[in-house]
């Protein structure tokens, strides 16, 4: 409770809860999920080749780039059904 609701008056804002559920949430993948997950990218085969994410992966043009770099947070955005590829 103190994370949601660090000055103790008891109650927490519904958007706290939902941002603080969030977080928690987020990191919870198992790898069954993460598994899922690519088997939707891979139309239920049992494998996905290299060209498939490459050939969906955007260059990446962060301040921090170097040649060849791609986008996996876009890439992972959609392999969550975030976005498209």
């Amino acid at each position: 409770m103190s994370i949601v609701d660090p000055n103790g008056s008891g109650s927490i804002a519904l958007q706290a809860f939902i941002d603080f559920m969030s977080r928690e949430t987020t990191d919870t993948d198992t790898a069954d999920q993460v598994i899922a997950s690519f088997k939707i990218l891979a139309a239920d085969k049992s494998y996905i080749t290299a060209e498939y994410c490459i050939a969906r992966m955007v260059p990446y043009k962060g301040p921090d780039a170097v040649p060849g770099a791609l986008d996996y947070m876009s890439f992972s955005t959609a392999l969550y059904r975030e976005s498209n590829l």
